[in-house]
């Protein structure tokens, strides 16, 4: 059956060109997920796999309906909306016949004549890929128009253009590591993700809208793996769909790839050696809805394979129609992709593989030189290399009661948890330079990584075994551009913190993007946690959302990084309020570009790496006092905070803050002794006094405390310091750089609060750029009964 689209007038003078489109078959399926959750009839265009060229002048696309309720007809209408906007109109086609609980799917051909690609040559467009959209007008047997889950199936064009990956760096500007592709920079929140093989169309037509085109497509190749074997084809033809999908609906987008290192279920069939062995002997965990045998980080069989088909992507991007809009891979392994692991959520330790055991030993062998350096180390008598087998399960768990490892034993449990930590950064810089091998060094490469306070309380099964302590080394690899991780899910409408060495990562000029997947109020809150906030009432939720979405977008920005709003395609941005806060952001971003956004803070957090590996895995209280004070308590004490690694120490001291935090300082080290020997300003140790190294707090200058600190306490000691406290309110947090300034009041205040500024300046509203009445260096908020949150544009005067 052959439909000719009908020639109509554009732009009242132009005849467009007569594509075909043909029906080419029908048949029914069973429900795919939307239509199996949906309600009534769910119909639903797909976009097309198959992208158009002058070689290739035809593509196919389908469409999709069902019906939950009984045995009905629907109309259809289609058009065709050319790259221009002008449009093509075709008869009306045979209605829908659904039946009950069975899916529809009716297949269509679009084919291209040499008028049609004449008119396309013509087309304007910044990218070689052009979109084509096949429009659907459903009717119901009234003839009244039927609502659609999508309505547009789209279709690519490859004009032919090859100019290859476009020009991505992470450069420094304005004081700080930010994003510039094609010389357009983007700091702070960027970009938008929403989930695999899925697009959230609306969401994405409301982001281009307000200005926001950089988009991640989460790619898990896994699943298209057939007989053990990655199935190329499927993979192209899903990568074409979802590029499409996204840029027909904003003609703009860019990508960033993040690529699942997982294998498939079926792969340790095929590979039976070559995956992780837990404590108890098993090697399958249930994940995402069955058992699965994971590969060990050290299969080498595993590791080479998925660099393989890494550089196979990337060749096929590079010469593929839409290499012009990809910049950035970013290549995840661990539960999620986050590299943080597999067997926690069923506490089991990982990983006594042969493959482990055996990278574990040459590890060691390098580490040591000799046995008998490793015996002197750790106390122990081994008389051969082949002796030393991973801690045992309990090993690992010796010394409950205990903040540091006091046991037999705890030379090779620290050990193999710096190995893994270790291990996992090499892991990733393989990878990484794999990426910059394949694109000749133009895609950028990151990597989800560094959970330092956040893991700490995941004890016994998700803190050292996470391998997330070895940032110093990682940032040291010329081939990371990019470090991210979601913020804290802990009590999120409290407080966004990250529990990272923020400022160790810009340092190293490395740009962190902080993942913002805080759901709304539209969200199922039994699903996902770290919801919107539990006291929300009813009748306030949106508004509630809204100042906590102000409030992380504040955040980011002062924190000088970037970031993206992630919502798992799941509609969470879908209603006004948000589309004017995106747009209110966009041009916030936009003015940016040209601040300062170099920390001010006068207060730095140091986090120690290495005496991590000394910690016990019965730590757990201490890690949430940590992460109460530290996430929470400091911040809120009315100035900002910087976070840094103890390996950079030197530098933070450069800086010239007046009070350094040590959160974790277990270990008597001459070089920090002899850094610190030139620090002018105060030091405050946390923790118990008996796990604090000999000497390691001076009297005069050094305070000491337990890691749980009150409010209280904290404002004494910023006080002591001389820190400049923005406000005396309780519960007040500051966020600061040289140019913005955030106040955010999770609880409101019952009173007015002055605010105080560090020095003279010209403050506006960074909303809407109304200047603010200042009485010298002060301003005053009113009071609010409910959370608030102010954006400030500082100019120091």
């Amino acid at each position: 059956m052959k439909y000719v689209l009908l020639p109509v007038l554009c732009l009242f003078v132009n005849l467009l060109p007569a594509a075909t489109l043909e029906m080419t078959g029908e048949s029914f399926a069973p429900m795919i997920y939307a239509h199996r959750n949906g309600r009534g009839r769910v119909l639903e265009m797909s976009d097309s796999s198959e992208i158009l060229s002058r070689e290739r002048r035809s593509a196919g696309f389908a469409l999709l309906a069902s019906d939950r309720e009984g045995d009905r007809e629907v109309g259809l209408t289609l058009k065709l909306v050319w790259p221009d906007g002008s449009e093509s109109a075709v008869g009306e086609f045979p209605p829908l016949r659904l039946r009950k609980d069975r899916m529809l799917v009716r297949q269509f051909r679009l084919t291209l004549d040499d008028a049609d690609l004449e008119k396309l040559a013509s087309c304007d467009g910044t990218y070689n890929l052009l979109l084509l959209r096949l429009e659907a007008e459903f009717a119901g047997p009234d003839g009244k128009p039927l609502p659609a889950l999508n309505g547009t199936a789209a279709v690519g064009f490859d004009r032919g253009m090859r100019s290859g990956f476009p020009k991505a760096e992470v450069v420094r500007r304005n004081g700080v590591p930010t994003l510039s592709v094609n010389g357009v920079f983007h700091p702070g929140i960027f970009g938008y993700v929403g989930w695999n093989w899925l697009t959230a169309r609306q969401s994405i037509r409301d982001f281009g809208k307000a200005g926001f085109h950089l988009y991640e497509i989460v790619f898990q190749p896994w699943s298209l793996w057939k007989n053990g074997k990655l199935d190329v084809g499927e993979l192209e033809r899903k990568l074409n769909s979802q590029i499409v999908s996204v840029a027909a609906q904003d003609p703009e987008a860019m990508f960033f790839l993040r690529y699942w290192l997982y294998v498939p279920r079926d792969w340790s069939k095929f590979h039976p050696g070559e995956v992780i062995r837990y404590d108890d002997g098993s090697s399958e965990i249930p994940l995402l809805g069955g058992p699965w045998a994971h590969a060990s980080y050290a299969s080498v069989l595993w590791r080479e394979e998925y660099k393989r088909m890494l550089r196979e992507l990337i060749a096929r991007l590079e010469k593929g129609p839409y290499a012009d809009r990809v910049f950035m891979v970013r290549a995840g392994y661990g539960n999620c992709g986050e590299w943080n692991g597999f067997g926690y959520h069923q506490n089991k330790f990982p990983d006594y593989s042969p493959q482990m055991q055996a990278a574990y030993r040459m590890w060691l062998k390098r580490r040591y030189g000799t046995l008998d350096a490793l015996n002197r180390s750790w106390k122990s008598s081994f008389a051969d290399w082949s002796l030393i087998d991973i801690p045992s399960r309990a090993e690992r768990l010796a010394g409950e009661g205990t903040l540091l490892r006091t046991s037999s034993g705890s030379g090779n449990c620290g050990d193999y948890y710096r190995f893994f930590s270790d291990y996992t950064v090499e892991l990733i810089g393989d990878f990484g330079r794999t990426v910059k091998e394949a694109s000749g060094g133009k895609l950028l490469f990151g990597v989800f990584y560094g959970y330092f306070l956040h893991h700490l309380t995941g004890v016994p099964y998700h803190s050292l075994d996470s391998g997330h302590y070895a940032m110093g080394k990682l940032l040291r690899l010329p081939e990371v551009d990019t470090v991210c991780s979601p913020y804290n899910y802990h009590r999120r409408e409290r407080a966004i913190s990250i529990g990272m060495p923020l400022e160790s990562i810009k340092h190293h000029g490395k740009l962190f993007l902080a993942e913002m997947d805080l759901p709304t109020h539209l969200a199922d809150a039994e699903k996902y946690h770290g919801t919107a906030g539990e006291s929300f009432s009813c009748d306030r939720a949106e508004a509630d959302t809204m100042t906590l979405y102000r409030r992380d977008f504040g955040r980011v920005l002062t924190w000088g990084a970037g970031g993206y709003w992630y919502d798992f395609a799941h509609g969470w941005y879908e209603f006004d309020a948000f589309r004017k806060f995106i747009t209110d952001a966009a041009r916030t971003g936009r003015a940016a570009v040209n601040g300062d956004m170099r920390s001010i803070a006068e207060v730095a957090v140091i986090l120690d790496e290495e005496s991590v590996f000394s910690i016990s895995l019965h730590s757990g209280e201490w890690a949430k006092q940590l992460r109460e004070t530290l996430g929470c308590t400091l911040e809120s004490a009315g100035a900002p905070v910087d976070f840094w690694l103890a390996s950079d120490l030197g530098a933070a001291v450069k800086r010239g803050y007046r009070l350094l935090v040590f959160a974790n300082r277990f270990r008597a080290d001459p070089e920090t002794d002899r850094i610190l020997a030139g620090f002018r300003g105060t030091l405050l140790l946390l923790g118990p006094e008996e796990a604090l190294p000999e000497h390691a707090c001076p009297p005069g200058r050094c305070l000491h405390a337990p890691a749980g600190l009150s409010a209280a306490a904290v404002r004494g000691v910023l006080d002591k310091a001389g820190v400049h406290r923005y406000g005396g309110a309780e519960n007040f947090f500051v966020y600061a750089n040289a140019s913005y300034l955030g106040i955010w009041q999770p609880e409101g205040s019952r009173e007015a609060c002055v605010v105080t500024l560090p020095a003279p300046a010209r403050l506006t509203d960074a909303g809407n750029g109304e200047a603010v009445s200042l009485n010298g260096r002060s301003f005053r908020l009113p009071p609010s009964e409910r959370p608030r949150f102010r954006l400030y544009r500082v100019e120091n005067q």
